[in-house]
């Protein structure tokens, strides 16, 4: 009788064993819903963290809303170099430092832009001198959120600055020798005019070119030099494709000197240049 008892308690307790299973094993729901909640959790908190560092702007150069100084981050040090190797003899490096409406503008600066273009060429002297680099600011819209995170907000261009071509902000120098008027004689500024006439064509822009002179004649005589001398470079350009429709040539004469109306303008070498700018 016994055997019989220990024989049914045996099957007893191995079919409830298989039906009932302890909470041991992590594997299984145990009833409630803890472990799924934790599991949710750590997702939902994963993902939060990925859309975070994803409007995290990075880069080598940023700023902070309202400020001037440039923070450098990993690959400043290539990014500097890079441009210092692209700067060829008789070239500026410009550099166009961005700012927004609703940031505030310092004292000592034209805008913000101009002060963090400021900041910026400290980073590249040396060997950069101070007539090697040329400082501009830009208004741009801000974009969202630029006023708690870092953003970029600097631009850079290498400008032309020789004895015939000078490349300042917007427009472009081209200087001709004294009592010039006939052609432009100078394989420079012809090869700068090859690629301004490719370019205009190819996206329909146009062209304003203005004359200077000193004040070597009158007023009027020179006003018929400037005249000629934007017709020249007008004549180039026409030669190369460009329709002279989309050209814009006038003369401003000894009007204008590039070192300002209290500087005397007599042989100036200075204004002896038509003024070439790029137009919508």
């Amino acid at each position: 009788m016994r055997l019989i008892l220990s024989i049914i308690a045996i099957i007893l307790w191995l079919v409830l064993g298989y039906f009932i299973k302890p909470c041991f094993d992590t594997r299984f729901n145990c009833g409630d819903d803890d472990s799924k909640a934790i599991i949710d959790e750590k997702k939902d908190d994963s993902a939060s963290n990925i859309v975070s560092s994803a409007r995290k702007v990075v880069g080598p150069l940023l700023f902070n809303w309202n400020k001037a100084e440039a923070i450098t981050g990993d690959g400043w040090d290539a990014r500097r170099q890079a441009l210092l190797n692209g700067l060829k003899d008789g070239e500026k490096l410009e550099i166009t430092g961005l700012y927004r409406a609703d940031e505030v503008k310092p004292a000592n600066f034209e805008n913000l832009g101009v002060a963090r273009a400021s900041e910026i060429a400290k980073l590249f002297k040396p060997p950069l001198t101070d007539d090697r680099i040329n400082l501009r600011g830009k208004l741009v819209n801000a974009a969202e959120g630029e006023k708690t995170n870092l953003f970029k907000s600097a631009e850079f261009r290498n400008l032309k600055n020789t004895n015939s071509i000078k490349e300042i902000d917007d427009r472009t120098l081209i200087y001709f020798p004294f009592n010039s008027t006939n052609k432009l004689k100078d394989a420079e500024v012809e090869a700068y005019l090859d690629d301004v006439a490719d370019r205009v064509k190819k996206s329909g822009e146009r062209v304003r070119l203005t004359g200077h002179t000193d004040s070597m004649s009158s007023n009027e005589s020179n006003k018929r030099l400037g005249q000629r001398r934007a017709n020249i470079v007008k004549q180039y350009l026409v030669s190369k494709g460009v329709n002279s429709s989309k050209i814009i040539a006038e003369s401003k004469g000894e009007t204008q000197p590039a070192d300002g109306p209290y500087v005397d303008n007599k042989k100036s070498a200075a204004n002896r240049r038509t003024e070439l700018q790029i137009i919508k």
